[in-house]
């Protein structure tokens, strides 16, 4: 009797024991699952800037750039305007870790027909009709474009270029202004990829857009720093792309959302 009731303690101790190391086994396994298909992000991992003086520099070239009566936008309308808006918040509101939030961004379409895009702190992004109506085929093409300029912007990464005051500033000395190196711009990419898989995006197409500039590099000169670079970037992607384990390099025929049309065909 009395060996009984010695044993029913350490039997029920035991169970207790053997349950909680399957629970935590469990929630370890599922952690790790977590974390490989939404990574989170380790600050010092993701590239950026902390001088705030040339953030601001660029800020008051951006003034500049809009007193230019050479430069003429087309103004957005209320529909495309909540359509790039809710691109951007869906991006930003699902990698909080690596973007900041609570900041309303701006949109800037530049009657322009070289094909650019480009952003300035504090999420301000230019997108040029000649980019939109040649070679946005698609959404995920623009999602992709849009996805680096978001991180880029986010992020502050900005190279700290020396900047000789002409008293005007044009699109292309805005563009040499916040182009980074190669070494750069691939860490952006990767980090771009990352956000847009958690933003549940098409995030294999910034191949697309890389190999989109790669192909057209002579109407893209505005855009990229070396022709020969972007070959580079290219290559090196897709190792990345290799390592995700994604093999298919195809564009996905996904469709395009009615709200990408309407913004495409109004441009």
């Amino acid at each position: 009797m009395l060996k009984n009731e010695v044993k029913r303690p350490l039997l029920k101790r035991a169970f207790f024991f053997s349950i909680c190391l399957i629970l935590l086994s469990s929630c370890a396994q599922m952690k790790t699952l977590f974390y490989r298909e939404n990574p989170i992000v380790p600050n010092n991992q993701i590239p950026g800037i902390q001088n705030k003086d040339y953030v601001s520099h660029l800020i008051h070239l951006e003034e500049s750039l809009k007193e230019n009566r050479r430069i003429k936008f087309k103004r957005l309308t209320a529909r495309n305007r909540d359509y790039l808006t809710r691109v951007f918040y869906r991006v930003v509101t699902n990698n909080e870790l690596l973007l900041p939030q609570n900041i309303k961004p701006k949109f800037s379409i530049v009657r322009d027909k070289t094909p650019f895009i480009f952003s300035l702190p504090h999420f301000h992004f230019y997108i040029s009709t000649g980019l939109v109506k040649r070679y946005l085929k698609n959404e995920a093409l623009l999602l992709a474009a849009f996805g680096f300029e978001i991180v880029k912007s986010g992020r502050n990464v900005f190279e700290k270029k020396r900047v000789i005051p002409l008293g005007v500033t044009g699109v292309k000395d805005l563009l040499t202004l916040t182009r980074v190196d190669y070494s750069t711009k691939l860490e952006i990419y990767k980090w771009t990829y990352y956000a847009l898989r958690r933003s549940e995006y098409d995030a294999a197409a910034i191949l697309n857009w890389i190999q989109t500039q790669n192909k057209n590099a002579l109407d893209f000169s505005w855009q990229i720093r070396d022709p020969r670079g972007v070959s580079r970037e290219e290559l090196a992607f897709k190792s990345f792309l290799v390592a995700q384990g994604i093999e298919q390099f195809e564009l996905s025929e996904t469709n395009s959302s009615k709200d990408f049309y309407k913004f495409k065909d109004s441009i």
